[in-house]
C-alpha cells in the first residue's frame, strides 16, 4: 500500500472536510498524520485540540506527528509517496513559496520534495483571489506541487475566497503521482 503524509493547517472552518477526505484517502493509503502548531495547540470554536486529534486518530490508529523532529526523518529514511496537505491555509502557501521551515507540515514538504515526491494542495483560504492568490500561483508553477481543484465559497460576502472541491482530492492525487495538475482547477460552483 502507498504512503501518504496527511498534513492538516490552521484553516480551522474546514475540519469537518478534512476528517471527511482523511477517511476517504485512508481507504487506499497507509497514512502518517502532520499537524501544524497551531492545529496542534488551539482550541477553536470548532474544535477542542483534544476532540480534534481524537476524531483523526479514530481513522487513523497511529500517533500525529506534530515536531519538526518527527517529520524530518520522513525524507531521507522514511519515504512517502505523497503529500496532501488538507486544508492548506495561506499562511502555509506563503512558507512554502519562500522556503520557510518552521513546524511539521512544512518540514514534512521539504523533507518529502528532495525525494521529488508530490505535494498536493487543498486551499482554504479567505483571502486567496486578493493577496494570497501569488503565493498559490508561484507554486503552481513550481517541481512537484499540485493543486486540488478550488470554488468560491461564497462569491456574494466573501468574494476572494475560495474552498479546495473534497469531492477531487483522488483524482487530483491519481494525476500528481503521474506528475500531472489534475484539471480543471477552477471550479464553477455547478461543478461542485
Amino acid at each position: 500500500m502507498n504512503k501518504m503524509g496527511f498534513c492538516i493547517t490552521g484553516s480551522f472552518c474546514s475540519m469537518d472536510d478534512m476528517l471527511e477526505v482523511l477517511k476517504k484517502v485512508s481507504q487506499n493509503f497507509d497514512i502518517e498524520v502532520f499537524m501544524s502548531e497551531h492545529v496542534d495547540e488551539m482550541n477553536t470554536r470548532f474544535y477542542s485540540e483534544k476532540d480534534l486529534k481524537e476524531k483523526i486518530k479514530e481513522v487513523i490508529h497511529k500517533d500525529i506527528h506534530t515536531t519538526i523532529q518527527e517529520a524530518e526523518v520522513y525524507g531521507p529514511q522514511k519515504k512517502l509517496d505523497v503529500v496532501l496537505v488538507y486544508p492548506c491555509d495561506a499562511n502555509t502557501l506563503a512558507k512554502l513559496v519562500y522556503g520557510i521551515n518552521d513546524n511539521a507540515v512544512t518540514m514534512l514538504i521539504k523533507s518529502s520534495l528532495r525525494n521529488q515526491c508530490p505535494i498536493v494542495l487543498g486551499v482554504y483560504s479567505n483571502d486567496i483571489l486578493a493577496n494570497s492568490g501569488k503565493n498559490l500561483l508561484t507554486l503552481m508553477n513550481m517541481k512537484n506541487y499540485y493543486v486540488v481543484p478550488m470554488y468560491q465559497d461564497d462569491y456574494k460576502k466573501k468574494p476572494n475566497s475560495v474552498v479546495a472541491c473534497k469531492n477531487k482530492v483522488n483524482d487530483t492525487i491519481k494525476c500528481a503521482l503521474n506528475h500531472q495538475q489534475y484539471q480543471p482547477f477552477l471550479l464553477g460552483y455547478k461543478e461542485v
